[in-house]
């Protein structure tokens, strides 16, 4: 079933916060002088990464459809 306009809006919209967040952890995670704490920095941004090809898969989708 395709998605609502409002429901890729939102979509768009999370998108857009997640790819921020990975900007800003890795920003963090290279500022670091801790490795442990840069090391949670970089698997937080891998885990927004994987939001984010969720994310593009649904829109990708919805455009198939």
């Amino acid at each position: 079933m395709p998605l609502t306009q409002k429901e890729t809006m939102l979509l768009k919209d999370a998108l857009s916060h997640e790819q921020i967040c990975v900007v800003k952890y890795n920003n963090y995670a290279n500022q670091m002088q801790d490795t442990e704490l840069s090391s949670m920095f970089k698997t937080l941004a891998n885990r927004e990464q994987q939001h984010i090809d969720t994310i593009n898969r649904l829109l990708q989708q919805n455009q198939t459809q």
